[in-house]
């Protein structure tokens, strides 16, 4: 996704039948430090800044949602979502971005920060429809075929529907479609699900542990229509969910395709690349099919939601691959499945989670934490788990520091002050394997800490120092600077025992029409073990997380007009690289 998108020319159109623009590319710093750490992991980075966009362009309503609503945007502590509730029971709606910064625990900063993801809307007013297409097209200068992928989606309180069509250079057209509906609680097509702390069913993204101390806890919200061009973390069948008073449930079935090696009626691997460019890769897409049943049955009682999750799943062909040490507790053939309980409450400022669960074979795995937010200024969470070495779960999400959720003990604390101008936090995680794992011994140990300290000046400067350890020291300085107006300046610079990398950068946005940026970046990084991520802007319906290694010098160019309110003309020009896009708003 980082370097591989470089050297393209890509053509781009969207047209949204809603006045809602998305500012896809001005996610908060802190959304971007938790990308740049999702890119390192290797984590479905499409997903997590897809959902942030969507959210730009459909605002959550703050007087409308939920407590559970507000807790799944991951933006607010649990302390900021009491302090709306309560505004909202005594006073009434929050009616603008002014009246919110009056609201306990939102400063001006802060607010200027969430605006983007909220909106002020009466809580009675409904969620009107909206309907979106996309078209992007890449080349790269040096490689024959282009990729192309479209998405057409249509959003309404009652129904919802999403078609994309994503192909590869060189892949045959279509190469993969993903249709998704829903009308009202009824899901056909292509869907996700996450339910509980993920230890059975989480099939999407979630926030990276080293976020905020509320991010600890996970937040299911069930089915959901699928807007990806993933090709795989998905289910594709049918399904339903339902609400009958404190009761919650929701069932789904799938057979989903698998890309898969397959020999004498055996797979012996599974691909998850998604490519199908040469004869070996056609002839490992959809080679075998994955069947899931699925529910969850969830009883709601005040602050209090406690959930029972299970799932059964087979594949259509035989285990054929090679079994040995490190893979052993990792394989199964034939029928399997995982069965739950979860729970998630609070006591005053305290909340309480946790999940149990056991596979076919009742191998255990099980986490807990707590969050305490007392106040603004404060909040502390942890987290403890103990995963079987044999528990297998193929559709589990819950955090893990392994690409399973297995073969590991451990606890990961979180904390974050606000002392005046001053925000800190701490992260911290540490785990013991006590199997054997891929080069690596049984019982070995791992730990990653992140310090974190931003300032805010006067006239919305920012400056940021961050040191992190994760297998080797790495050291993060950034400020941000806004010169009247229209302009902001930028500078950062990180470094570990391997590399350096910096880069200096300038925005210019005088009005509504205008908006250009320019960065130039120097790096030096031995080997790929050493790279930096760096997020880069871009235009709408594409991002990209570079990861510098090696020696260099790199700038681009960022340039957006729009002739008319209705209109959006983008570009942007990097070495060896050009994007363009065209954005239309139809009234409607």
């Amino acid at each position: 996704m980082c370097r591989a998108i470089g050297g393209t020319v890509s053509l781009s159109l969207l047209v949204f039948l809603s006045m809602a623009p998305l500012k896809a590319q001005d996610l908060p710093a802190s959304l971007v430090s938790l990308l740049e750490q999702r890119e390192e992991q290797a984590g479905d980075a499409e997903s997590w800044v897809q959902y942030y966009e969507r959210l730009m362009q459909h605002p959550l309503n703050l007087n409308a949602a939920s407590r559970r609503q507000l807790e799944e945007t991951g933006l607010l502590s649990l302390f900021q979502v009491e302090s709306v509730l309560a505004w909202r029971e005594r006073y009434g709606a929050i009616r603008s971005a002014t009246e919110l910064s009056f609201v306990e625990g939102f400063s001006a900063e802060t607010v200027a920060e969430l605006r983007p993801f909220f909106s002020f809307g009466e809580p009675s007013s409904g969620k009107g429809a909206s309907q979106t297409y996309s078209a992007r097209f890449k080349k790269k200068w040096k490689q024959a075929g282009f990729s192309i992928s479209s998405k057409g989606i249509y959003e309404s309180e009652a129904f919802s529907a999403a078609a994309v069509i994503d192909n590869d250079p060189l892949e045959r057209f279509p190469d993969f479609v993903s249709v998704s509906t829903r009308y009202k609680g009824f899901y056909a097509g292509d869907f996700t699900a996450r339910f509980g702390q993920g230890l059975v069913l989480w099939k999407a993204f979630s926030l990276t542990a080293f976020g905020t101390p509320s991010s600890l806890a996970r937040r299911g919200n069930g089915l959901q229509v699928r807007h990806s061009s993933s090709e795989t973390g998905y289910f594709r069948g049918a399904g339903w969910s339902g609400e009958f008073g404190r009761f919650s449930a929701s069932a789904f079935v799938s057979r989903t395709p698998v890309d898969a090696r397959v020999v004498d009626g055996k797979y012996t691997s599974i691909a998850t690349d998604g490519l199908h460019a040469t004869e070996a890769e056609r002839a490992k897409r959809h080679a075998m099919h994955e069947y899931v049943a699925g529910a969850n049955l969830g009883y709601e009682a005040g602050r209090w939601r406690f959930g029972l999750t299970a799932a059964a799943y087979t594949y259509d062909k035989h285990n054929g691959r090679r079994v040995q040490d490190y893979n052993r507790y990792q394989q199964y053939d034939g029928p399997w499945g995982n069965l739950s309980v979860d729970f998630q409450g609070s006591l005053g400022s305290l909340r309480l989670f946790g999940e149990a669960a056991v596979d076919a074979h009742f191998a255990p795995a099980v986490l807990a934490g707590a969050i305490w937010s007392p106040s603004y200024s404060f909040e502390t969470s942890l987290q403890l788990r103990c995963y079987s070495p044999s528990y297998i779960a193929t559709h589990a999400g819950a955090w893990s520091t392994l690409s399973s959720v297995s073969n590991q003990i451990g606890a990961t604390y979180a904390a974050q002050a606000i002392l005046g101008a001053w925000t800190l936090r701490l992260n911290a995680d540490i785990a013991w394997y006590p199997w054997k794992r891929y080069r690596k011994e049984a019982g070995g140990w791992g730990f990653k800490a992140r310090i974190q300290a931003v300032r805010t000046f006067s006239g919305g400067a920012e400056g940021e120092v961050q040191l992190v350890w994760s297998g080797r020291p790495k050291a993060k300085v950034r400020i941000s600077l806004p010169f009247g107006e229209a302009w902001q300046c930028g500078i950062r610079a990180e470094a570990n025992t391997g590399g350096v990398a910096g880069y200096a950068e300038v925005r210019w946005k005088p009005s509504r029409r205008w908006d250009l940026s320019a960065r130039a970046t120097l790096w030096s990084a031995k080997d790929w073990d050493s790279r930096i991520c760096f997020y880069e802007r871009g235009v709408p319906e594409s991002f990209l997380v570079e990861n510098y290694y090696g020696k260099g010098i790199g700038a681009y160019l960022v340039v957006k007009y729009a002739p008319t309110r209705n209109v959006e003309l983008w570009a942007k020009v990097q070495q060896g690289y050009c994007a363009y896009f065209v954005r239309i708003f139809i009234p409607g």
